[in-house]
């Protein structure tokens, strides 16, 4: 399956996942399908080239 990673266009806008979550606002991987092809074509996500960094854990003090 094709995989792309996405993220919203606008940092104010919220984009549904089929299953009825949000879309990161960082970008995530998808499966491209005939939803995230009608979200690419109307404009409510873009394609990014790389995924996000994820967030180091906080070092414990001791």
């Amino acid at each position: 399956m094709n995989q792309v990673i996405l993220k919203p266009a606008a940092a104010d806008v919220k984009v549904r996942k089929p299953d009825g979550s949000h879309l990161n606002e960082a970008g995530e991987a998808v499966t491209i399908n005939s939803y995230w092809r009608r979200r690419l074509y109307d404009g409510s996500v873009v394609e990014t080239q790389s995924e996000p960094a994820k967030k180091a854990a906080k070092p414990q003090e001791q």
